[in-house]
């Protein structure tokens, strides 16, 4: 468990940098991403998002992790965040979501197969 929170710290830096080739070793060939705004998304545009990292994450504090060990092999974790994102550059917006992770362990690395972020209640 402690193992699959360690990534999501990793995975949320990633996000705040716009590291597209960190997600493009996370994600599974064929994964999923629910946005809370209703878009669907695939791989391509998963890393085209990251890679343009258009509305940055300037902090994402997390807290609440838990983590469900499906099989060996596959986890849910879900975890609720607290993200600080600039709105066309300039424009900080807080915002708090529950985010849920399922990840399936490859060649001994886990990897991302789907994300859904929710809106979480303020605190």
């Amino acid at each position: 468990m402690d193992e699959i929170i360690e990534l999501s710290e990793k995975a949320w830096e990633a996000n705040r940098n716009g590291d597209a080739a960190f997600y493009d070793r996370f994600l599974t060939e064929d994964p999923v991403s629910v946005s809370p705004w209703g878009v669907v998304t695939d791989r391509e545009q998963i890393l085209r998002g990251f890679a343009e990292n258009r509305n940055p994450y300037t902090r994402t504090d997390q807290s609440d992790h838990r983590v469900i060990m499906l099989t060996p092999d596959s986890a849910v974790h879900t975890v609720t965040v607290e993200i600080d994102v600039l709105v066309n550059g300039t424009d900080k917006q807080t915002m708090r979501m529950f985010a849920t992770t399922a990840l399936v362990r490859r060649d001994g690395e886990w990897r991302a197969a789907l994300f859904q972020v929710t809106p979480a209640p303020e605190a």
